[in-house]
C-alpha cells in the first residue's frame, strides 16, 4: 500500500492547474516495478507481456514497449491500439473471451497467436484456418483472488478448458493439424501468496510435458499489490526461490528446444503509478455519519463499488489536520458510489483536494460516462519530474455535443 501520494506538492500543482478530477501517472513508478520484477526472474528464458486491460494509456503502453515487454490483448480494440503503436505481432498474445468468428479473422489476419479457452472454439478455428499455430488456455482447476470477481480458475470460472480435458484438446489439434505451441493459465488478480501462485504454475508445469514442440508456457500473471495498511507487499525472493527456481529445473529437462516462459502482469506494474485527484465538494452530517462528497464517482473509479476495494485516501490540501471519521461518496445517482466507509482521514473542507491512491490499474480503463459524466482528464509524469496532460476532460457542453453526434440527424439541434 502506497502510504503517501508521490510528489504530493506536484499533484496540488496539477489539481490546480488542469482541474478535476484527473489521473495522474508516474513514469518512474512503472519502470520502477518492471526492473524490479525483472531482477527476479534470472536464468530462465523469460518474455514478460503486460496484460494492457489494467491501463491502456498510450504514454504507458509505449514505456512498456520500450522496455521490452510484449502485450497480452483481450480485445479487437486492445489490439488494434497496440498494432498501431508499434508492438511485435509476434509478441501479442490474444485472449479474447468467448470470441466471435469475426474477432478470430482478426486476429489471424493481424498475424498474432490466439490464447483459445474453448474446446468448440478451437475446433471452429481448426477447421476454418487448418494449420496455425495457437496458444491453449487451461484451467488448472484453482483459483484466486482479492475478490469473487476476478477469480478466474476453478470450476466455478468461466476462463480456459479443464485441464482434464487435455485429451480433447491434443485430437482436435491433431485432426487440423493445428500446432500447440503455447500453454496459457491465469487463475485470478491480485494475489499476494507466493504458494498460490505456485501451485497453479506447479499444473500447468505438468501438463505442458505432454506436449511437444512447445515455444513457450505462459504461466498468467496476477501479481498483487497492497492496497490496505495490514498487507505486505508479494515476497519477491520467495517469488524467484519457490516458482522462478522450480521453472528453471523445468525449462531444462523439457524437451522442447528454445523453449520460453511467459508471466503477464498488468496491476503489479501500474497500480501503484497511478493516483485519482478529486475536489471535496460537499461536507454533510447526518446522524452518526459524516460524508465527505466528491466532484468524481464510481464512473471514474468503480473498484471500490464492484469488489468493495480499499484505496488510500490522502488530504493534500490538509494533510496534517486532525483526523475524522468519514464515508467518502461520489456524485454518481447510485448507493453503491461510495470510495470508503468509516475511513479516518485529516479533516476535511470544501475546497479541499484528495488523492485516492493505487489507482494507475482497473481505474480509467474500467471507467464510465454513466450519469452523463465526463471522463476525467490524464496527466503523464515524466522521470525527470514534468507533468504533461496527455488526455483532457470534456466539459458538459462538449460532451453532450459529441454524444449528439452520434445520433446523425439530431446534430442539427446542436
Amino acid at each position: 500500500m502506497s502510504t503517501h501520494p508521490f510528489h504530493p506538492d506536484l499533484l496540488t500543482q496539477i489539481a490546480a492547474e488542469h482541474g478535476t478530477p484527473v489521473y495522474v501517472y508516474d513514469e518512474a513508478t512503472v519502470m520502477q516495478r518492471i526492473d524490479e520484477l525483472k531482477a527476479h526472474l534470472t536464468g530462465i528464458p523469460v518474455r514478460l507481456l503486460y496484460a494492457m486491460k489494467a491501463n491502456h494509456c498510450p504514454p504507458l503502453l509505449d514505456v512498456m514497449r520500450r522496455a521490452g515487454l510484449g502485450i497480452d490483448a483481450v480485445s479487437p480494440g486492445e489490439l488494434q491500439l497496440v498494432l498501431r503503436l508499434g508492438f511485435d505481432p509476434a509478441h501479442i498474445l490474444y485472449s479474447a473471451n468467448n470470441m466471435t468468428d469475426e474477432e478470430m479473422r482478426h486476429a489471424v489476419e493481424a498475424g498474432v497467436t490466439m490464447n483459445i479457452g474453448e474446446l468448440s472454439r478451437l475446433e471452429r478455428l481448426g477447421a476454418t484456418f487448418g494449420g496455425l499455430d495457437v496458444c491453449v488456455r487451461i484451467n488448472p482447476q484453482i483459483g484466486a483472488g482479492h475478490h469473487a470477481h476476478v477469480v478466474t480458475g476453478g470450476d466455478r470460472s468461466k476462463f480456459g478448458i479443464p485441464v482434464e480435458q487435455m485429451d480433447r484438446v491434443l485430437d482436435i489439434a491433431a485432426r487440423y493439424d493445428l500446432r500447440i505451441v503455447g500453454l496459457h493459465q491465469h487463475i485470478g488478480s491480485g494475489i499476494l501468496d507466493t504458494e498460490t501462485l505456485w501451485s497453479a504454475a506447479a499444473v500447468i508445469l505438468e501438463t505442458a510435458r505432454s506436449v511437444e514442440h512447445l515455444r513457450f508456457i505462459n504461466v498468467g500473471g496476477g501479481l498483487g499489490v497492497p492496497y490496505r495498511p495490514d498487507e505486505a507487499p508479494l515476497d519477491l525472493e520467495a517469488f524467484e526461490s519457490t516458482i522462478v527456481a522450480s521453472i528453471r529445473d523445468f525449462v531444462a529437462s523439457h524437451p522442447s528446444e528454445g523453449l520460453e516462459v511467459r508471466f503477464e502482469p498488468g496491476r503489479y506494474f501500474t497500480a501503484e503509478s497511478g493516483v485519482l485527484l478529486s475536489r471535496v465538494s460537499t461536507i454533510k452530517t447526518t446522524g452518526s455519519r459524516t460524508f465527505a462528497g466528491l466532484d468524481t464517482g464510481m464512473g471514474h473509479l468503480l473498484r471500490p463499488a464492484l469488489y468493495d476495494a480499499w484505496h488510500t485516501i490522502c488530504n493534500l490540501t490538509r494533510p496534517h489536520g486532525t483526523p475524522r471519521t468519514y464515508d467518502v461518496v461520489g456524485n454518481v445517482c447510485e448507493s453503491a458510489d461510495f470510495f470508503a466507509r468509516d475511513r479516518d482521514i485529516p479533516e476535511l473542507h470544501e475546497g479541499d483536494i484528495v488523492a485516492i491512491l493505487d489507482a494507475g490499474a482497473y481505474g480509467m480503463s474500467l471507467s464510465s460516462t454513466y450519469n452523463m459524466r465526463p471522463l476525467p482528464a490524464e496527466v503523464w509524469i515524466h522521470p525527470d519530474g514534468t507533468p504533461e496532460r496527455i488526455r483532457r476532460r470534456l466539459s458538459a457542453s462538449e460532451f453532450a455535443t459529441a454524444y449528439l453526434s452520434d445520433y446523425g440527424r439530431l446534430t442539427a439541434a446542436v
